[in-house]
């Protein structure tokens, strides 16, 4: 620890570089070896961003982390658990833990978990051994693409931890909550929670998200406060993807029983349980819950009064009803619950014939058929104009979080035809045309599925920065129908000066297909900030 610290002096451990309070400046990098870190604790205000990182291909490892006094920080792509040294040491322990003496921190693209493995694992395993993934209690946290597995909680805000987002986090394997969140202002999007074990009424009852107004000081009772304009929007939650899951329980969805709950927005999610609260507020006001898909798991015995519903109730103890909620454009699987005067309910349908409404529910494609009951069945006053997968929404709207759009293998023809452009592609429907006036050609709307009346790109080409062996690279994110529009191709390519394009340093990094759609993920192979002062990413499309 007496190194300057630099690539051919480090220091040792991370955990030792707070042990000695080193102190930096804002744009500084903690690049960190292959090794074992220990269990640090991060402290110091800083006036800007300071990053903490694994150096290129590197694996550092950590057993867990604390942040506290501090500010400032970005902690990224660490793997972080308590099996690089010790055993998972039960309930109440938490693998990262972010003070309320923080703020303004960012966790992303981190691997934390209770355990190595669970192999063997039995039903006192996971009720002894699991921790809780993340904890934070500081106001404006970011904690996105992290992977949280084998946790008992997966992700908790807690009170003190306002103005916190919570994106694009997979969350598997729990055996308590996915999702807590105590604080106001905050967003949660883009998540997915699957895979609850081991039913334990005794410690908890499990929820995909549970919300309920906790004591500020102690003083006030559970319940007896409000928690304000919190969103979810465009999260996944799936009680078990694997029929031959050990131990499996069946979550709660979104369930905030303690009341009041005002001005929040919960639009566009997915949620697939046995359970009859799909989406349950508790002392509700001036909330909206509005495209979503709430429906049984099918690996789950199908009927029964344990249906999803959506349910809006009076709040538990306080005298006030709820009022003023509007719930539309949702598909469940048991019908709305409102209480009398609490609500709005409109533009809703309820079903258990999945077969007939979704694309293909045994794998949990919940992208709606052409021929759904649910296909433009709704409103666009009030509602999301994307869907869960970001998709522009096209007039008039379709009930519940997909919005069926372009039907896979159609011909550049037949989508002429659909969008009232002459089939022979002459004119306004030309493959190089731009009839919206845009800036997106036929060809492009065509290739990604969308139609002619989206506007612009319809969330469906989205640039980035992706990180990698500790380096960060402009990034592009396509996605298209699955199978692909007849004959339209794509190829990513990248530039120096907006002249010299070429595909040479377009490196995949994943192809996914979920809901009838690809997603593809392409990055840059020149480092940000390295070998070049500018980097440009675009994605080309032609059609036959």
């Amino acid at each position: 620890m007496a190194n300057p610290g630099t690539a051919t002096q480090p220091w040792s451990t991370l955990e030792a570089v707070f042990a000695a309070n080193k102190t930096f400046a804002a744009g500084d990098e903690i690049v960190l070896r292959s090794g074992y870190h220990g269990a640090p604790t991060v402290t110091g205000t800083n006036a800007g961003d300071v990053t903490i990182r694994p150096d290129t291909g590197a694996s550092p490892k950590l057993r867990n982390l604390v942040v506290k006094s501090g500010a400032r920080w970005v902690i990224e792509g660490l793997d972080i658990c308590p099996g690089h040294e010790v055993p998972g040491s039960g309930y109440d322990a938490t693998v990262v833990e972010i003070e309320s003496s923080a703020s303004l921190i960012t966790l992303r693209d981190c691997t934390v978990r209770s355990a190595l493995s669970t192999r063997g694992w039995t039903v006192d395993n996971w009720k002894d051994l699991t921790m809780r993934g993340i904890r934070t209690a500081a106001p404006s946290t970011t904690l996105s693409n992290n992977q949280v597995e084998t946790t008992s909680f997966g992700i908790t805000t807690r009170k003190t931890a306002a103005f916190t987002l919570v994106s694009g986090n997979l969350i598997k394997a729990f055996s308590h909550d996915g999702i807590q969140s105590l604080a106001d202002d905050c967003v949660f999007e883009s998540n997915t929670v699957s895979d609850a074990y081991v039913s334990d009424s005794s410690h908890n009852h499990d929820d995909f998200f549970q919300s309920w107004s906790a004591p500020v000081d102690g003083s006030t009772a559970v319940g007896g406060t409000t928690v304000y304009r919190v969103t979810l929007r465009g999260n996944t939650f799936i009680s078990r993807t694997d029929p031959g899951q050990p131990f499996p329980s069946n979550p709660q969805g979104i369930g905030c029983f303690d009341g009041y709950y005002e001005g929040w927005v919960i639009e566009n999610n997915l949620i697939a349980s046995k359970t009859s609260h799909g989406i349950a507020l508790y002392g509700a006001i001036n909330c909206k819950v509005v495209n979503n898909t709430v429906v049984e798991n099918p690996f789950d015995p199908a009927g029964g009064s344990t249906r999803p519903w959506i349910k809006i109730a009076a709040h538990k103890t306080r005298p006030a009803l709820s009022s003023g909620n509007l719930v539309r454009n949702n598909i469940s699987a048991k019908p709305v619950d409102a209480i009398a005067g609490s609500s709005t309910v409109d533009f809703h349908q309820t079903t258990t014939a999945d077969s007939s409404y979704f694309a293909n529910p045994a794998v949990f494609d919940y992208s709606l058929k052409a021929t759904a009951p649910a296909k433009d069945a709704g409103i666009e006053t009030e509602a999301p104009p994307t869907d869960i997968t970001r998709a522009s929404r096209v007039q008039p709207y379709d009930l519940g979080a997909h919005e069926f759009l372009v039907s896979s293998g159609q011909t550049y023809a037949e989508w002429l035809a659909a969008n009232n452009l002459a089939p022979d592609g002459s004119g306004a429907g030309a493959p190089g045309e731009d009839p919206m006036g845009d800036g997106v050609w036929n060809m492009m709307k065509f290739s990604l599925g969308l139609p002619l009346a989206a506007r612009g790109y319809g969330g469906r080409v989205v640039t980035g920065i992706h990180a990698a062996g500790g380096r960060r690279y402009l990034s592009l994110t396509y996605t298209h129908p699955d199978p692909a529009p007849s004959g339209a191709s794509y190829q990513v390519l990248t530039s120096p000066d907006l002249s010299r394009w070429s595909a040479a340093n377009a490196v995949p990094v994943s192809d996914t297909v979920a809901g009838g759609l690809r997603t593809r993920v392409v990055r840059d192979a020149v480092p940000i900030g390295e070998d070049a002062t500018r980097r440009f990413i675009r994605l080309v499309v032609d059609v036959p």
